[in-house]
């Protein structure tokens, strides 16, 4: 049995035949590990559409939606505390200066030592207040002063000035100290 195509391309039928046998068993197991994936895909297709103890898909995902939609109010009302505590932050004192002075610079029996000190606290836009305590013997003096925006409406005594100062400079001081 001849064919005029094996002829053309100078074939034997026999070689033909075992050549062909080869490609067709490749292609059956080729199929055969192609069925078993599709077999573990629709063993994973079924467990994932019925979810778990024979739940719903459907009712899974409306589960997710709901606790999505709590998690949103949650985030709302979050947002909303963050925006206070903020708000509160910034009108609360975060900087510090504090300078301690001898405020009798003098050797005597009325002298304090030197536990006179002006303590500078500010808010994060520089508003806040100097209190000057000058100390000795006899008694204790507290002056306040009233700060907007770093500048004082008062004249401000050298030690004053230096607390303000480090006041001012207490974010500076933090980030080398870090």
């Amino acid at each position: 049995m001849n064919s005029r195509i094996l002829n053309f391309f100078n074939v034997k039928l026999d070689a033909f035949i075992v050549f062909v046998s080869v490609v067709v068993v490749i292609m059956f197991i080729a199929l055969f590990f192609l069925l078993l994936d599709y077999l573990k895909m629709r063993k994973r297709y079924v467990e994932f559409m019925t979810g778990e103890s024979g739940k719903s898909l459907e009712y899974t995902i409306y589960k997710r939606f709901r606790e999505i939609d709590k998690l949103k109010a949650g985030q709302k009302d979050n947002d909303a505390q963050i925006a206070i505590i903020y708000d509160m932050l910034r009108r609360n004192y975060s900087k510090v200066g504090i300078y301690k002075y001898d405020a009798f610079n003098v050797e005597n029996s009325l002298s304090g030592g030197s536990i006179s000190f002006a303590l500078t606290l500010l808010n994060s836009r520089d508003n806040g207040f100097i209190l000057n305590v000058i100390h000795n013997r006899a008694g204790c003096h507290v002056y306040l002063k009233e700060i907007k925006e770093a500048v004082c409406e008062q004249v401000l005594a050298e030690e004053e000035k230096i607390s303000l100062d480090m006041a001012l400079k207490y974010d500076e001081k933090k980030e080398t100290d870090k």
